[in-house]
């Protein structure tokens, strides 16, 4: 049997981001990545004495990729950066005043998903041009020692819950960031689209374990857990409780080493959140849950990312 020829294997390979918040190419770890040029067709019927397919209507053309990986902790090197740090650079950009640019590669959506099995971290984008894959054997950067992010390893809150209400108790979470994205045709130009930012948002969801006496006079207590109901004349929200370290703000996540040591990085998706829903959930033989799903005021004024 003959050796297959390493050329076909991924790991052989690294993949370099030189978009929009990505001032010089880097490289970016990933478990998985996938793209696809994308050629908009579709059948246009007609009375044409036949029922087959004899029209097409063709559309724009663009690429669009997906990147995955589990949070890293412990790398010490500027030249490469995780699917965290990626989905940082680029909600950062994206969220204040775009310039022209003769090509765009956008992120269209992200997702972090926190439990205690993985902390994983996935970004989807679109553009004009393809993500080119570095040279085969490219030289491993430098002091890339790492190990991925465990339960351990991280914090994640929002306004009271997790900080001063079900401390320790917290089971799982996820946030979802979301790019607002429309293509802009011009007429005489290429295929390609021109892609307009219009707008952005993030939501997530933290499960908790709790008892029902805990749930109804803690949980669903508007008086100790902000935002869950509003009042006639006010907005009420999970609020920035520590104007010193953002640390109880609307929606937290830390990834170790924890505050105020400089060195871990910290999502702060806006100063306040509404809580959209709670769900309480008892199964046998299983641990007594409550869903929180959350929506977020993120803004340019939210603190993003920290120390990637």
């Amino acid at each position: 049997m003959p050796l297959l020829n390493s050329q076909y294997l991924s790991n052989w390979y690294t993949l370099s981001f030189d978009g929009i918040g990505i001032d010089d190419p880097r490289i970016c770890i990933a478990e998985s990545f996938t793209q696809a040029k994308v050629q908009e067709a579709s059948n246009k019927s007609a009375i044409q004495g036949d029922i087959g397919t004899h029209i097409m209507d063709i559309g724009g053309k663009y690429y669009t990729s997906s990147v995955a990986a589990p949070v890293l902790i412990g790398y010490t090197t500027s030249d490469i950066f995780d699917v965290f740090d990626l989905i940082g650079l680029y909600t950062v950009a994206q969220s204040n005043t775009v310039v022209d640019v003769s090509s765009a590669y956008v992120m269209k959506s992200a997702t972090i998903d926190i439990s205690t099995e993985t902390v994983r971290a996935s970004a989807n984008f679109e553009g004009d041009y393809r993500v080119d894959i570095a040279t085969y054997v490219a030289n491993a950067p430098d002091n890339l020692y790492a190990r991925t992010a465990r339960f351990y390893d991280v914090k994640f809150r929002i306004g009271e819950i997790g900080s001063i209400y079900f401390i320790g108790a917290v089971l799982s979470g996820a946030i979802n960031i979301n790019f607002d994205i429309d293509k802009v045709y011009v007429l005489g130009q290429s295929q390609a689209p021109n892609f307009a930012i219009r707008g952005y948002s993030a939501t997530g969801n933290i499960k908790v374990a709790l008892t029902p006496e805990m749930y109804a006079n803690i949980l669903d207590d508007p008086t100790k857990v902000f935002g869950t109901e509003q009042v006639p004349g006010q907005l009420i929200t999970s609020p920035l409780l520590d104007p010193i370290n953002n640390s109880l703000a609307g929606s937290v996540l830390e990834i170790a080493p924890f505050y105020p040591d400089p060195g871990g990085r910290k999502l702060i998706l806006g100063a306040y959140s509404v809580i959209t829903k709670m769900e309480f959930s008892m199964q046998q033989n299983n641990i007594i849950t409550a869903n929180i799903e959350f929506a977020s005021y993120f803004n340019k004024n939210s603190s993003l990312l920290t120390n990637i």
